[in-house]
């Protein structure tokens, strides 16, 4: 029989009742003082009675006989002598107790156990038997109960036998904690799992394991920790201990110290299956040491010991991801892209090859994702790729990405921002070339003005039309002559300038 249970981190007790049991016909119960004064009050009635604890002659040959057989192991026999002496009319009490004890031993050996437990009451039930007799076959009476999974009735038994004056010692308070937990009874049995635990010298595994269940089943959190830090300190070899240790810590909401506990576990070679692995790396994924995890992984798939499948190598491209390894997270992106052929993996691995400064292998995997669709965040995706497109220089087409983008809610307000911004850099480059022939030419007029305000006094005349000459820039001679007069169309800009040239002109006409 056996002790389970499917939680994580609990340890089967595996129940050897009928060993137990055959054990016990030896005696696991010793009278206590009480009863030992109780017995020795009884002498005195007990020596009175003595002519009732007495074989008659024809009885005692045959309970002789009977003993003699099964001192050869001829249970069969012995059954047959004895089932003739209680069938004799004229058998007294003590006659009856000694020849259904006798029996009863036969049947046990015999496999017979109810007829056993029959026989043993009944030698109880004669009132002839002392304590210790009475305490001894209650004793057995309850291990072959327990043995034969009747838990009840036999604590009850040996509960009896302990309140006639039995004392429960070590291997008996294991049998009742046993007993108990298969009855569902925690509460009542934990006092003899304890004992049994406390008692036993030196302790073994199955005491530890006795006790720890019962604390598991009482959720008696902190003897579990006490229970299980004992066991490593005394087996550190020992992996399912550990692995109890870190399932109850995550049970508990103490998942960092379970983390430490696989740590420990892996550094010292514990972790030796694929899973272990797997929730060792995603462990340090989620206290956001990527690239340590993302190391183990990889190293654990090279070598064989995690299968390289589609969840393990998305779990590898993530964590790489997640550290920003980017030249080691794009070839697994690529291996999971070509494993599953899933848009979302192509946008992954477009990211990473963005990331890494690829602008046009980075081009081609989102436009794949997209192709292929089944996105997350489809506008997103758009505007990732009129950013590359963009940094290649190529506007028009990273306009048109934006527009697609500004299609979807979760991008709309980026991409729209992101197209105005495209159009009006291109519109202003348009509109560069004007922008600065104007400036140049309002810097010219504004120097002429400057000039003509400045220089009449100090400036330079022609000596042969008085007018005043203005020192100007290279630049502004295709706008102005060496008078400042506008030349060509800059007259329309500066229609000061050509007036007063056109009135110095009627004076030079009328002087001639």
């Amino acid at each position: 029989m056996m002790l389970s249970t499917n939680a994580p981190g609990r340890f089967p007790l595996r129940l050897l009742m009928a060993a137990a049991c055959s054990a016990g016909l030896l005696g696991l119960m010793t009278p206590d003082a009480d009863a030992q004064r109780r017995n020795q009050n009884d002498a005195q009635s007990e020596e009175e009675a003595a002519a009732d604890r007495t074989f008659s002659a024809e009885i005692g040959e045959i309970v002789l006989r009977a003993q003699e057989l099964q001192s050869n192991d001829q249970w069969g026999e012995s059954i047959t002598q004895l089932d003739r002496a209680l069938g004799r009319s004229g058998i007294n009490n003590y006659e009856r107790a000694i020849a259904l004890q006798l029996r009863g031993r036969a049947y046990y050996e015999t496999e017979r156990l109810d007829s056993a437990i029959r026989d043993w009451r009944d030698a109880i039930a004669t009132g002839i038997l002392n304590t210790d007799e009475t305490v001894g076959l209650r004793i057995n009476i309850g291990q072959l109960l327990i043995a034969n999974e009747r838990y009840n009735e036999g604590i009850d038994e040996i509960q009896a036998a302990a309140r006639a004056g039995g004392e429960i010692n070590e291997r008996l308070a294991m049998m009742l904690a046993q007993a108990y937990a298969q009855a569902d009874r925690f509460p009542e049995g934990l006092r003899y799992a304890e004992q049994a635990y406390n008692g036993a010298n030196p302790k073994e595994r199955r005491h530890f394991n006795l006790v720890l269940y019962y604390y598991q089943s009482l959720d008696r959190t902190a003897d579990q920790m006490r229970i299980i830090g004992e066991m490593a300190a005394r087996w550190p070899t020992e992996k399912n201990i550990w692995t109890s240790y870190a399932s109850l810590l995550a049970q508990n909401d103490r998942e960092e110290d379970a983390f430490e506990v696989n740590k420990i576990m892996y550094i010292n070679g514990m972790l030796t299956e694929g899973r272990e692995i797997e929730r060792l790396a995603q462990y340090y994924s989620f206290y956001d040491l990527p690239y340590r995890g993302a190391s183990i992984l990889e190293r654990e798939m090279n070598a064989g010991r995690v299968e390289r499948t589609q969840s393990n190598v998305e779990l590898l491209a993530n964590m790489w991801r997640q550290a920003r390894e980017w030249d080691r997270a794009i070839p697994v992106l690529r291996t999971l892209a070509e494993m599953t052929n899933a848009g979302e993996n192509y946008l992954k691995l477009g990211e990473a090859l963005y990331q890494q400064g690829e602008l046009q292998a980075a081009t081609s995997a989102i436009e794949s994702a997209l192709n292929r669709g089944g996105l997350r965040q489809t506008g997103n995706a758009w505007v990732l790729l009129g950013n590359i497109r963009y940094e290649l220089g190529e506007r028009q087409s990273a306009i048109e990405a934006f527009d697609r983008g500004a299609q979807f809610g979760e991008s709309r307000r980026t991409a729209e921002g992101w197209a105005r911004f495209v159009r009006e850099e291109i519109r202003f480059e348009q509109e560069r070339p004007r922008i600065l022939e104007q400036l140049r030419r309002d810097s010219c007029r504004f120097s002429v003005e400057d000039q003509r305000e400045t220089s009449v006094l100090l400036g330079n005349v022609d000596p042969e039309t008085g007018r005043l000459i203005l020192d100007l820039p290279e630049e502004c001679s295709p706008y102005y002559n060496r008078f400042g007069d506008p030349l060509g169309d800059q007259a329309e800009q500066d229609p000061a300038a050509a007036s007063a040239a056109a009135a110095e002109e009627d004076r030079e006409n009328q002087e001639g």
